[in-house]
């Protein structure tokens, strides 16, 4: 079942470096992830998560806000 985060959720589905099956919906506003097990690469350029597999629901210090979010 579909998951979806606001742009204000601090979670990988709304992170710049996130790199799982997403969708932005056509305000900037909400994610949406296909499930609340989807799970995508961490491209953050230095950390402990760098290119580890992530949940969208997970959160982090390093979090970004994604460009195409509002």
């Amino acid at each position: 079942m579909a998951q979806q985060h606001l742009n204000s959720m601090k979670q990988c589905a709304t992170c710049a470096f996130w790199s799982g099956n997403r969708e932005c919906d056509r305000f900037g506003q909400r994610v949406t992830v296909p499930s609340a097990m989807e799970k995508g690469k961490c491209s953050i350029p230095t950390g402990g998560w760098k290119g580890q597999q992530k949940q969208a629901n997970f959160r982090c210090t390093a979090w970004q806000k994604w460009s195409v979010l509002k």
